[in-house]
């Protein structure tokens, strides 16, 4: 597995921007993501920003190109970030064969 933390930056603007992007949201949740994309946990969001966090399981992450741009074409998302992230016991086995 390719756990990543993904982070999208919301262009929440407006009471209908935040309805389209609540919309779009529970579409992709619905099974809409990219071939090889599966949601391990989440969707939460912020209380400080405008931000989406999950954790998926990307095996490609230049399948997830096309959606983000749709995205950010559609005055939705603003940007993302994606963090690489391992359980800790992967830390634990790697300090243990050091």
């Amino acid at each position: 597995m390719a756990l990543h933390l993904a982070e999208l930056y919301l262009n929440v603007d407006s009471v209908n921007r935040a309805k389209e992007i609540v919309q779009a949201i529970d579409g992709l949740l619905a099974g809409n993501f990219p071939p090889g994309v599966t949601r391990i946990a989440g969707p939460w969001v912020s209380n400080e920003e405008t931000k989406l966090i999950m954790v998926l399981d990307i095996e490609d992450h230049t399948t997830t190109v096309g959606p983000f741009l749709r995205g950010i074409t559609g005055g939705h998302v603003l940007r993302r970030r994606f963090t690489p992230i391992a359980e800790w016991e992967t830390v634990k086995d790697a300090i243990a064969g050091l």
